[in-house]
C-alpha cells in the first residue's frame, strides 16, 4: 500500500469540522488530588495505530521529564503501526534508578488509557489489570478491524469486551467514555480523542503530573 510520507497533495486543504463555540470562558474545574507514586506508576496506552498512542506516551514522558521524576517508556507497534493494535508501556519514578524493566508485568498497572476498547479488551493488556487497583479510561467508539472484510455481517463484540475489562479491573474503577464522539463535538474533529482520554484521567487523579508539564 501507499505510506503517507510518499504522497504529495497539492491544492488540497484539510476537512475540519465545526467545533463548540463557547460564548465565554468556562469555569476552572477542581484540581484532582494526584495519585502517589510509590516506587513506580505504571501506565499501559493502547489503541489503533495511526491514531496518536505513541504520540501520548511522548507527552507524558516528556511531562514526568519536565519535573525532573525518572520516566522509561516502551512502543511495542507490532507489524501495523498503521490500523493495528499499539501498546505502549510507561514507568514513572522519583528517581531513573528506580525503574528497573520498563515492560509492565501482570498485575502491575496503575492506569490503562485505552483509545480503542477492541486493544484494551484483550488479554495482553488485560492480564496487567489487577483488580480495585488498576484505573481503566476506555473509549466507547468501535473502529472496526479487519475482521469485517473476510465478513459481512462481523460486528464488533461490544458487550463482551465491556464485560471482560469490567470483570478484570472492577466496576469502580472503570470508565467508559465515547471520547471520538466529544472531540468531535468540541473541536470539530476526531484527532483529538485520545488527548481527551488522558484530560479524563488526570481529572480522575489518575495521572502523577501536573497539568501545567502535561
Amino acid at each position: 500500500g501507499f505510506c503517507p510520507s510518499f504522497v504529495t497533495v497539492q491544492g488540497a486543504k484539510l476537512k475540519q469540522g465545526t467545533g463548540v463555540a463557547l460564548a465565554h470562558d468556562p469555569a476552572p474545574l477542581p484540581e484532582p488530588t494526584l495519585p502517589p507514586l510509590g516506587q513506580t506508576y505504571d501506565i499501559i496506552i493502547t489503541g489503533v495505530g495511526g491514531t496518536g498512542i505513541v504520540t501520548i506516551g511522548g507527552i507524558l514522558g516528556m511531562a514526568a521529564h519536565l519535573e525532573g521524576k525518572g520516566v522509561g517508556v516502551l512502543d511495542m507497534a507490532g507489524l501495523a503501526q498503521k490500523g493495528g493494535a499499539v501498546y505502549s508501556h510507561m514507568r514513572i519514578a522519583e528517581r531513573p534508578e528506580d525503574i528497573h524493566a520498563i515492560r509492565i508485568a501482570a498485575g502491575g498497572a496503575d492506569l490503562v488509557l485505552g483509545g480503542d476498547m477492541v486493544v484494551a479488551g484483550n488479554k495482553k493488556v488485560l492480564a496487567a489489570v489487577k483488580h480495585g487497583k488498576t484505573e481503566m479510561v476506555i473509549n466507547l467508539a468501535e473502529f472496526l478491524p479487519g475482521d469485517f472484510t473476510r465478513n459481512a455481517d462481523f460486528s464488533l463484540p461490544t458487550e463482551r469486551l465491556k464485560r471482560a475489562i469490567l470483570a478484570d479491573a472492577g466496576r469502580d474503577k472503570t470508565h467508559f467514555i465515547d471520547a471520538t464522539r466529544a472531540a468531535t463535538a468540541l473541536f470539530g474533529a476526531s484527532v483529538g480523542a485520545n488527548i481527551f482520554l488522558v484530560g479524563y484521567a488526570y481529572q480522575l487523579g489518575a495521572l502523577p503530573l501536573a497539568e501545567d508539564s502535561i
